[in-house]
């Protein structure tokens, strides 16, 4: 008997990814997969721009929350019910075999696109694995997947999947850490979040978002030579798009119309005209060459006009092209947010990025969280050890925190003289304060001498810790404010210390 079970979908990037993670760490043999269908009507809305769109963004959590896995974009989201029976018939026959099987199924979606609904793909499949492609599928593997999915529907999970169960009542929902698998195999309770929160610090590949008017279908060609490279997104509809451009702008944007040119060179106008926010660079996407749309396009500001009746290698390489040029403004961009002496992000960097979480978390209703942190008695410092000194102290104390902090959402920003923020976006006030007593053990660990300190002669920092769900109307101030206040009360309190909101759904802090 197993010690625990995993509910799974064949169909779904989350349950292939832990799939793939349990299997790079050897712990497939403890649990037995037991394949569900999430969403058993994908077959009949599978290639709606709504399907696709959500289908994408998918692909790319996945590739977020867990980088070593190789994911691409698939055409479609196969319909996953015979492939699922053949498993089930597999593990009657040689229960090894029927694991290799789930592995191939799963990687001839998620890597190779190949829709493993097309029984020919199966066949292959069945065969790699060392099974007879002619299995006996009767209503005793219809039962037993019925069965699963009861179970699964009844068990408390919220539909959500992967799920993994133990035998001694703990589950993990959701595709979650390393850390976390770790604990949850080691017999620790895990309280993970079904909505992916956390993401790699690895660099993540580059985002391409495709709008187009008609079937995606129509212009696969190009999709399928970045789907590999790129994160794909796949906005459904204009004020979609806009509020993706808005909200988290990707790093190209590619526009196809096939009758509708007036509106899709307004778009590309208005998404090229304003300088200021550093757009992304837009490409036109042709069926076939037409100059004088393609001259209209350049006046619009697009970057390229592409045409699919090309080499597919010579898109690949133009678009590759525009994929460098952006990552070199991004560069230049940089360098004007950073701070020179601390090398963390300046106030300019902090004022702009609040904004943009603060609107983000708006939209998805969830907590926005704020450490403000100040070098204790630094002007004392200043006075008795010098300037230089001072600057090498606040130099230090930047990076420290910086290498505390390991989310690549959450941001370090220099705030002004020797205070500090940490914008923790997707997280709760449990997390933010652990994080906050993480920093301040941190730099006290420094043992930086501070003669004239009231810290035992060393230099420490104080800390506030604010917590905020953004109501409309309201403004990113009001967490400041929070934060600062709580600061303040940590300094009252003698420094050195952390000082943290008593409740994320009151205002007045303890």
């Amino acid at each position: 008997m197993y010690q625990y079970i995993v509910y799974a979908d064949l169909n779904c990037p989350f349950c292939y990814a832990l799939h793939e993670q349990l299997l790079r760490y050897d712990l497939l043999d403890k649990v037995d997969w037991r394949l569900i269908e999430h969403a058993p009507d994908t077959a009949l809305y599978n290639k709606t721009s709504e399907l696709q769109a959500e289908l994408a963004s998918e692909v790319f959590i996945v590739r977020s929350r867990a980088p070593a896995v190789e994911i691409s974009l698939p055409k479609i989201r196969s319909d996953s019910r015979f492939a699922t029976l053949c498993v089930i018939e597999a593990r009657q026959q040689d229960r090894s075999k029927a694991e290799h099987l789930t592995t191939l199924l799963y990687r001839a979606l998620w890597i190779d696109s190949k829709d493993i609904a097309d029984v020919s793909v199966i066949f292959d499949c069945l065969t790699q694995a060392g099974l007879s492609p002619e299995l006996d599928i009767d209503e005793s593997e219809e039962a037993l997947l019925v069965q699963w999915q009861k179970e699964w529907q009844e068990g408390g999970f919220n539909g959500s999947t992967p799920v993994i169960t133990s035998t001694d009542g703990r589950s993990l929902i959701g595709l979650s850490s390393t850390e976390d698998l770790t604990a949850f195999f080691q017999g620790e309770e895990v309280h993970s979040q079904v909505q992916p929160t956390e993401f790699s610090q690895a660099l993540s590949p580059q985002t391409i978002a495709i709008f187009c008017d008609h079937s995606i279908e129509k212009i696969w060609p190009v999709v399928a030579i970045l789907r590999k490279d790129f994160n794909i997104l796949l906005p459904p509809n204009l004020p979609e798009l806009k509020n993706l451009l808005v909200e988290d702008p990707p790093d190209l944007l590619l526009l196809s119309t096939e009758q509708q040119w007036g509106d899709m060179l307004s778009l590309c106008h208005e998404t090229t005209a304003n300088q200021e926010e550093l757009p992304p660079p837009v490409a036109m996407i042709s069926q076939e060459s037409d100059d004088q749309i393609e001259l209209d396009a350049y006046n619009a500001g697009a970057a390229d006009f592409l045409v699919l009746s090309r080499n597919p290698a010579i898109l690949q390489s133009r678009i590759q092209i525009l994929m460098k040029l952006k990552q070199t403004q991004d560069l230049l961009a940089r360098s004007a947010r950073i701070d020179g002496l601390t090398q963390v992000n300046n106030r300019s960097e902090f004022d702009r990025s609040i904004e943009t979480e603060w609107r983000r978390a708006l939209r998805s209703k969830r907590r926005l969280n704020l450490i403000m942190m100040d070098i204790d008695s630094f002007k004392e410092f200043n006075d008795f050890y010098g300037h230089l000194a001072g600057d090498g102290c606040l130099r230090t104390v930047a990076q420290t925190i910086k290498s505390c902090v390991k989310r690549a959402q959450d941001m370090v920003c220099r705030y002004g003289g020797e205070e500090f923020a940490v914008i923790l976006p997707e997280t709760d006030l449990h997390g933010a304060s652990i994080l906050a007593e993480k920093l301040r053990m941190a730099v006290e660990a420094l043992q930086i001498e501070h003669y004239r300190s009231k810290s035992d002669g060393i230099v420490t920092i104080s800390l506030g810790v604010a917590s905020i769900t953004p109501a409309k109307g309201g403004s990113p101030n009001e967490l400041i404010e929070q934060a600062d206040q709580l600061l303040y009360q940590a300094k009252q309190n003698g420094r050195n210390r952390t000082c943290i909101q008593s409740s994320p759904a009151e205002d007045d802090s303890q």
